[in-house]
């Protein structure tokens, strides 16, 4: 999976850029998207979903015929970045988390680390520029994602079986 940031102050555009990132990348491939909310709360009390949490589940999962929502505990970028990876998706753009270490598209002056390109607005985006740059950038894979992607190879009923070796470090 290749993953880009977009990183911007508030009103600079990043939603409007990561609409524009994803509509191109979907051409290519499967998109996911990881949304950084702040303060923000989505499983606000008194709804179902947070009673469940509130009464001791870890997972919540919502589903509707439309959505299916998860809601769980102690939640970072890289869990949520696991989530799109093992889902099989090929591309992930994330809006925000300025301080992570991904590689970043950053609207106007905002300060981060790991910029690759900086742009005043996103409609001075050459949008297959920066699809090719979001290409250029390495893979992302989970053990979970790596056999999926086996599992879809065309050759994969020569396979005898999947031997893997997964270290821990304690």
């Amino acid at each position: 999976m290749k993953i880009i940031s977009v990183v911007g102050y508030k009103k600079t555009g990043k939603t409007t850029l990561v609409e524009h990132l994803v509509s191109a990348l979907s051409k290519r491939g499967s998109v996911g998207t990881i949304k950084h909310m702040h303060e923000h709360r989505i499983n606000t009390p008194g709804t179902d979903t947070w009673k469940h949490a509130n009464a001791g589940a870890d997972v919540v999962v919502a589903v509707t015929p439309e959505e299916l929502v998860k809601f769980s505990k102690d939640n970072n970028l890289t869990k949520a970045i696991d989530e799109l990876a093992n889902e099989g998706m090929d591309f992930a753009v994330v809006e925000g988390f300025k301080d992570s270490k991904l590689p970043k598209i950053a609207l106007g002056d905002v300060e981060a680390a790991e910029i690759i390109k900086r742009l005043d607005n996103p409609e001075s985006a050459d949008i297959e520029e920066l699809v090719e740059i979001i290409i250029r950038q390495p893979e992302y894979h989970t053990l979970d994602s790596l056999i999926q992607k086996l599992r879809k190879s065309k050759d994969l009923e020569k396979t005898g079986a999947i031997g893997t070796f997964t270290g821990i470090r304690g």
